[in-house]
């Protein structure tokens, strides 16, 4: 490094004399790994994240995660996929950075298949493709363990890592050396059989402030430190989770028992579905839209867990759903200014099978399994086919769109190549929980986001519908190149990001000019509904004074129509007498309600009321009586 900058700075120096311009390739300093390697994920679910989706690269088709909860003094996470041998174990430790996922290493070491660089060896497109994802755990801690055994190997490796804690100061006098991100210690045992075939990976000493976080400790702090002042009352009001692992204090001792949405004794599966059943219920019954604060962090760490990791939904995906008349869908246009289209299922086709969707296709594999702590994941967004809360409009609605553009065959080192998604979104009278408000994006199968409430920066005031629609968009070629390392968030300026973010603000807008169409024919229908109440009333009513007025031997006169003029019929003949309505006047003194004014004029005439008017002054009566009932006519 020293000897390169110093040929190139005697380049630049001699270009002011040879006015040459000094051509050349930029390079990455060693210490951004040691920044990587000392940790960049925010939350403890994002390092688990990365881990699951390790595994998942790996053909793993069970994870298992034991947190040791709540004292959190030792986490394993175990899969049982293809595993390592020395030569990948090789890469690993020695190129931080250096994936060989998506490249011709791959194919050669077996992390990618040997037709498809893309994918794992069984066929599944790989999450990875940096190289960085086993040194998540550095923020969990700065010791692991690694067991592994290769499929077909009988070689057991095991790895004993320590990673350094990054200190800028540190690289002051040492700016251009290399940087050391931690040490190793690597031994082989062969164990005699060939089947098993797995990776083990063990956290020991883990971050206190990670093991407080995990514990709720902030939360019991608050409650203890809480006051009550005679003359102000409570102050510092922290109340406890209503779910929750329960409390240890600083000596690792539990204090308090846990008071968790499930039994000790319910299988993994209906675990989970107590604890979705838990957040939605509580959502459901609040007066405002509810949020997950009343699960502790250790259970909000399970629901991000479970809606990053490629696992299968709670109730099936999205697009496996049978509508059955049950729920509006519409098919999204990708034209400028496109209008939606709703789409009829007259059949027991699922949205898949009639708008020929692949996201969400069965996982070459068969199936992915994440268990943690004895709790099986799975997606938890449910989209019920009932309303949450009171609406005008009778159904929930789908909105449903799909795309695969080339950005017109441009270059792929301007546009970034190929872009190809799916995507729904759906509406209901109320989300919950507050949490699945908003958009999130798939890439490939797995998400490090979470849904984003303002739709990608949706800038029209649509706040009320905003907090009624949850969307996914699983992108199934394309956008990985917009993810920043962290897989937490993207590069927005990114043509990628740039073409989704348009078009889901497009989406939206079609969403609403729909949403606020059927809103506005269900308003129309309700007020017709209730107007037909009201005439059908008012027509018993006349028959009642009719029977009094002339007795029930005399059957009501009939009124005769006719056309105004304007396409709206006015009496023009109530019995014997004619009614006679100036085209002048009456211009505006129109209703389109014939029940309604039948029923006025039988009254009118019961009483005899019409015989002493001129046919003039009989159109005026009926007219004045009218817009009692309709002030808007």
């Amino acid at each position: 490094m020293i000897d390169h900058q110093q040929k190139l700075s005697d380049k630049i120096d001699n270009s002011a004399t040879t006015g040459v311009p000094v051509d050349g390739e930029l390079r990455t300093d060693d210490r951004i790994i040691a920044r990587v390697t000392d940790g960049i994920y925010r939350e403890p679910w994002s390092a688990f994240r990365e881990l699951v989706s390790n595994a998942y690269d790996a053909d793993a088709t069970d994870v298992s995660i034991d947190c040791d909860y709540p004292f959190f003094k030792e986490i394993r996470i175990s899969d049982n996929g293809l595993g390592m041998d020395p030569a990948i174990f090789e890469h690993l430790l020695e190129h931080i950075g250096g994936s060989s996922k998506r490249t011709a290493k791959g194919k050669e070491l077996g992390t990618a298949s040997a037709d498809d660089a893309t994918r794992s060896p069984s066929g599944r497109r790989l999450i990875g493709k940096i190289g960085i994802g086993l040194f998540a755990v550095a923020q969990l801690t700065q010791q692991f363990q690694i067991i592994s055994k290769r499929k077909g190997e009988s070689k057991r490796i095991s790895a004993t890592i320590q990673l350094r804690t990054f200190q800028e100061d540190t690289l002051i006098d040492d700016a251009d050396g290399e940087s050391i991100s931690g040490s190793y210690k690597v031994v082989a045992e062969d164990t005699g059989e060939t089947k098993t075939h797995g990776t083990t990976i063990i956290l020991t000493s883990i971050r206190p402030a990670i093991r407080q976080k995990l514990q709720n400790e902030d939360v019991w702090s608050a409650i203890d430190e809480a006051t009550d002042d005679p003359e102000i009352g409570m102050l510092d009001l922290v109340t406890q989770p209503r779910f929750h692992i329960g409390r240890v204090n600083r000596e690792l001792e539990l204090v308090d028992s846990p008071s968790l949405p499930w039994e000790p004794d319910d299988r993994p599966l209906d675990k989970f579905k107590k604890l979705v059943d838990a957040a939605i219920n509580v959502s459901r019954s609040a007066r405002e839209q509810a949020n997950l604060s009343h699960f502790d962090n250790y259970l909000q760490m399970l629901w991000r867990l479970s809606l990053a990791c490629p696992v299968e939904y709670l109730r099936g995906h999205p697009f496996d759903m049978k509508p059955n008349g049950e729920i509006g869908v519409f098919k999204l246009s990708n034209a400028p200014k496109g209008s939606a289209e709703a789409v009829e299922f007259p059949d027991d086709s699922t949205l898949r099978d009639k708008l020929d969707l692949v996201a969400g296709s069965a996982d070459p594999l068969g199936r992915f399994v994440v268990h943690i702590d004895g709790v099986e994941l799975r997606r938890p967004i449910v989209l019920p086919r009932e309303l949450n809360a009171a609406s005008q409009i009778g159904t929930p609605l789908l909105f449903v769109g799909k795309v695969r553009t080339d950005f017109g065959g441009s270059s792929p080192d301007r546009s970034g190549g190929e872009l190809a998604f799916e995507a729904y979104l759906y509406w209901n009278s109320k989300i919950v929980p507050k949490e699945s408000v908003g958009a999130l994006i798939r890439v490939y199968g797995d998400s490090g986001t979470l849904f984003d409430p303002e739709f990608l920066g949706y800038q029209v005031s649509e706040q009320t519908r905003k907090r009624q629609v949850t969307a996914e968009i699983y992108v199934n070629n394309g956008l990985d190149g917009a993810l920043n390392i962290d897989r937490e968030s993207f590069n927005t300026s990114h043509p990628h990001y740039l073409y989704i973010q348009k078009w889901l603000h497009s989406a939206f807008r079609q969403f609403a000019t729909q949403h606020k169409k059927i809103g506005a024919i269900a308003r129309k229908e309700r007020a017709n509904e209730k107007l037909e109440v009201a005439t059908s009333k008012l027509q018993e009513h006349a028959d009642e004074v009719w029977n009094k007025m002339r007795g029930e031997t005399i059957e009501p006169p009939s009124v005769e129509f006719e056309d105004s003029g304007t396409g709206i019929s006015v009496p023009k003949m109530v019995g014997s007498n004619p009614i006679s309505w100036n085209a002048q006047k009456t211009a505006s003194r129109q209703s389109e309600n014939t029940q309604l004014i039948e029923a006025v004029t039988v009254v009118l005439e019961a009483h005899g009321v019409l015989e002493g008017l001129v046919e003039e002054g009989r159109a005026e009566l009926i007219f004045d009586l009218i817009r009692e009932f309709e002030p808007d006519s």
